[in-house]
């Protein structure tokens, strides 16, 4: 039952961050979404820090799992689809926690920000090793211009529109992230044959 009820704050805590914004958020606020008291959040969770600090920490948690699974699977090409399909697809399921964590990761105490840093170097460093070897037209901080890039374009799943289902959402991000990886320069590309 603890599990649950930590389950559904975390969830009610997603909800109220990604419209409200943390800072317009309080504990009591998060209790009385849940059906609790606001005294009844602390026996899961020692402050409002704390609750950011585990959705930050999940989002990146199930990210930096799936890129370094992806990292193992072969060619850098193949490296790539594998991590903008992970990403995306956690973008269209999870679009508040996405807003929360691109959003509000900030607010988290200086500690907990730094640790949550370190953790999206390692996750962005899978990115960029594999630009790297798939676009060596491309010089380093062109790489890390483009992974920054690329990420930032994934996680505008916070701002889709709700008419579109998780699956549109996916495709759309997928599609427009591996356009970006692969674009050529525009010195590259014939004007008049883009035209039509």
């Amino acid at each position: 039952m603890a599990g649950f009820r930590r389950t559904v704050l975390l969830e009610v805590a997603t909800e109220l961050f990604s419209r409200q914004g943390y800072h317009a958020v309080g504990i009591d606020d998060i209790g009385a979404a849940a059906g609790v008291t606001g005294p009844a959040v602390y026996r899961h969770f020692q402050n409002k820090d704390a609750i950011l600090r585990e959705l930050c920490n999940a989002a990146m948690t199930e990210l930096l799992t799936g890129a370094r699974l992806a990292a193992q699977e072969g060619d850098a090409e193949h490296v790539l689809n594998v991590l903008i399909t992970v990403h995306a697809g956690f973008g269209a399921r999870h679009r508040r926690l996405v807003a929360v964590y691109v959003r509000e990761h900030r607010a988290l105490s200086p500690i907990a920000l730094r640790s949550l840093r370190r953790r999206q170097r390692d996750y962005e460093a899978i990115w960029t090793d594999a630009l790297v070897q798939l676009r060596p037209d491309l010089g380093a901080a062109e790489v890390c211009g483009v992974v920054t890039a690329v990420l930032s374009l994934i996680n505008a799943a916070a701002h889709m529109p709700a008419e579109l289902d998780d699956a549109a959402v996916e495709r759309l991000l997928s599609t427009a992230a591996a356009a970006v990886l692969l674009a050529r320069s525009p010195d590259d590309v014939d004007v008049d044959s883009a035209a039509g």
